[in-house]
């Protein structure tokens, strides 16, 4: 006997996971992702550890993951989802910057970042992408690269000259965290952070503690949303 035409699309279903920083983040883009036949999602979280137990339960095809939760490294969390979850397609959803994060993303084994200010038809296009087994990502990174690449002209120095873990322990500066609580959050020692701390005033040429602040929070700080009375 042969299949309907409803068995056959059930079958070809694209399982998605969602990650938000949110509960109306996650709502949100689990609802329009939801709305096309081609997706079904099997799954949401906004939490660190609801995120990987439902990742671990469900294995999905994509996995739309705004991977910046709870202060922790989130390039490192994707790395090692790529590592445990080979087979699942990860876009990165955030609202960090792209031009900082999305080449890092991408190297720790994400398949697409996309930038949360973007439109439906813009996150609906980048998870066909990524479920299509393609890299996605915007237009201006995709320019960025091709010049890289090309070498038509030295990009500017900036935080490309920060490794990883220094990159993260910026970013934790820039969430306003202390020595000993970024300590806490990436596992290492105090002395570790600061002598990450002291890497990256060195490169980036912050001649103090407090020059190094408000260029975490300049360059790297999420914009807060206005208050409303």
């Amino acid at each position: 006997m042969k299949k309907s035409a409803t068995a056959r699309a059930v079958f070809a279903l694209c399982r998605v996971m969602v990650v938000g920083d949110t509960c109306v983040s996650e709502e949100g883009m689990a609802t329009i992702v939801g709305r096309d036949k081609r997706y079904q999602v099997c799954g949401r979280a906004h939490g660190f550890y609801d995120a990987g137990e439902l990742i671990r339960q469900h294995k999905p095809d994509v996995l739309l993951i705004e991977p910046f939760l709870e202060d922790r490294d989130g390039i490192r969390w994707i790395e090692d989802l790529a590592k445990e979850y080979p087979h699942t397609r990860m876009l990165i959803v955030s609202r960090q910057s792209e031009q900082t994060y999305a080449e890092r993303g991408l190297q720790a084994g994400a398949a697409g970042y996309w930038m949360k200010n973007g439109s439906e038809e813009e996150l609906l296009r980048a998870v066909e992408t990524v479920a299509a087994g393609k890299i996605y990502v915007s237009p201006l990174i995709a320019s960025l690269a091709l010049e890289k690449f090309a070498q038509r002209e030295a990009l500017p120095q900036g935080l490309d000259v920060l490794t990883d873990r220094e990159l993260a322990v910026f970013a934790l500066i820039a969430a306003e965290q202390g020595v000993g609580r970024i300590a806490t959050t990436l596992g290492i020692s105090r002395t570790t952070v600061e002598t990450h701390c002291q890497n990256i005033k060195s490169k980036l040429r912050y001649p103090n503690a407090e020059a190094l602040k408000r260029g975490a929070r300049e360059l790297l700080a999420t914009p807060r949303a206005p208050q409303t009375s």
